[in-house]
């Protein structure tokens, strides 16, 4: 068998690394599993974040994701092969993994092929994330190595292997896992045109909305039989040092306490369902102060031909006075749109707006005929509007209560011999015909890609050869609304 380089094998496991990060025969065992002290040292890491985040209650965004959904997905990596510039080929196996309060278990299962097959076992742990610089750095340390040696002796794959076969040689040529720290999401609401009846019959059309938005990592923790990421709207990596281990608290020398303090401070962070996307108020209101802030004209309005007012006078014979809307065209601007609670199923938004437009009217006073041109103003003062949260298959939707409207005040004004008269009407806008889908970003794509073979040149370099669109469908989408955010859960199932 060719011997597999040592520049090879670095570049192999930096692959293997940044894969898993997403994600019985006879055995000859080398190396062992982390001490106490180092268990210690993971479970007060971990205490101490939860600690000092508050549990990420004050988290702008929080996403769960549970042990069945990471393994079902890494699980599909079985298969890849790596052909190395020496001709050699390693090939994924196995994925198997466990989550643990602090630390993810992996054990991974590989093929080295050449003039033989040799099969080994890679077992290792991966901690909760930490922030530095530019990046979620995630530690990840190999604790032991098993041949799965079949008819070859031990001492023959061990001539051949040689340090490989040492937990510590790994551990010193892999890679930290490294994240980014923002993830892109976008805000999209549909163009819209829709009618409004009444005193003053117009026509409104809204403009399409497509807002960019980004969210900063903030941590990545690792609980028992689930992942913990939160998220920061709209900012860049804050500068977060490495959290120490305390020395305060009594648990400090006791796993078992350790891990029991850590169920306590993270009840808030399950999940009943495979995902759980939880969005505190805040988020919500930024994403509607942009909508309020994207365009300096939200509505274009359209008045119909209506009559704006009839009046029955008695001058010797009866009379009937009126005002007709001939024509007219506008725009108005919402200035806020602010959510003042999220609690018991019910949303809370408060709309303030004003605008402009310019009407022709025709009429008849006492019998004589007038035409007039008057500038119209309208003000939507600090009105309520109930809103509600929906699913539309594996979409959330905010939208205003179906039958909700918006009142506002409109006035007249024209100049009749040199002196400004003016005519007040109140007016309603159909609200759920205006706010009737807004989508609220998910952060869960319907498909990411993963490589199915890869090539290293004899250079050092790698290149991705074939790769395989890895699509995954989520059911079962529940809602809920408490304690000021939108909880969304939903269950993962892959293709």
């Amino acid at each position: 068998m060719r011997n597999v380089t040592s520049k090879n094998l670095r570049i192999a496991l930096a692959v293997f690394a940044a894969i898993f990060c997403f994600v019985v025969q006879p055995q000859v065992a080398f190396g062992q599993q982390i001490g106490e002290a180092e268990r210690l040292n993971e479970l007060r890491r971990l205490r101490d974040q939860l600690q000092i985040s508050n549990s990420l209650r004050d988290a702008d965004a929080v996403v769960v994701i549970g042990e069945r959904a990471i393994l079902e997905a890494a699980q599909r990596l079985v298969g890849l092969e790596i052909l190395l510039s020496n001709g050699s080929t390693l090939r994924l196996t196995s994925v198997e993994g466990e989550l643990k309060p602090a630390a993810a278990i992996l054990k991974v299962g590989l093929q080295a092929k050449s003039s033989v097959t040799v099969n080994l076992q890679l077992i290792g742990r991966i901690n909760s994330g930490e922030v530095e610089k530019d990046a979620l750095r995630l530690p990840l340390q190999v604790t032991e190595v098993k041949l799965m040696s079949g008819r070859l002796s031990s001492l023959f794959l061990k001539t051949l292997f040689g340090e490989w076969l040492k937990p510590e040689t790994w551990n010193d040529e892999l890679p930290a896992i490294e994240l980014p720290l923002e993830m892109a999401e976008a805000l999209q609401i549909p163009a819209n045109r829709f009618e409004v009846a009444g005193e003053m019959p117009m026509e409104i059309s809204t403009p399409a909305y497509q807002l960019p938005l980004k969210f900063a990592v903030t941590s990545l923790l690792t609980l028992d039989k689930r992942v913990v990421i939160a998220l920061r709207l709209d900012q860049g990596a804050p500068a977060v040092s490495v959290v120490q281990t305390s020395l305060i608290s009594g648990n400090n020398s006791d796993p078992a306490a350790l891990e029991s303090e850590i169920a306590r401070m993270s009840e808030g962070l399950m999940a009943d369902g495979d995902l759980r996307l939880r969005f505190n108020r805040r988020v919500i209101n930024a994403l509607l102060t942009q909508i309020a802030a994207a365009h300096s004209s939200d509505f274009d309005l359209r008045l119909k031909r209506g009559r704006l007012r009839t009046e029955e006078a008695t001058v010797v014979v009866k009379v009937t006075n009126y005002t007709d809307v001939e024509s007219g065209a506008g725009q108005a601007d919402i200035s806020q749109l602010n959510i003042e609670r999220i609690a018991d199923g019910k949303i809370n938004l408060r709309v303030s707006g004003q605008g402009e437009l310019d009407a022709k009217l025709r009429g008849r006073e006492y019998g004589i005929p007038y035409s007039l041109s008057p500038h119209i103003t309208f003000v939507i003062s600090d009105q309520n509007l109930p809103l509600e949260f929906a699913s539309e298959g594996e979409r959330i939707i905010l939208r205003a209560t179906p039958g909700s409207t918006l009142p506002i005040s409109v006035r007249f004004s024209t100049t009749v011999a040199g002196r400004e008269v003016g005519i007040n009407r109140n007016s309603v806008i159909p609200a759920d015909q205006w706010l009737n889908r807004i989508e609220l970003p998910t952060f869960f794509g319907r498909e990411f890609s993963l490589p199915r073979r890869m090539e290293v040149d004899a250079g050092g370099n790698l290149y991705v050869t074939e790769k395989q669109a890895l699509k995954y469908t989520l059911s079962n989408l529940r809602l809920r609304t408490k304690d000021d955010a939108l909880d969304i859960v939903a269950d993962f199932k892959v293709k």
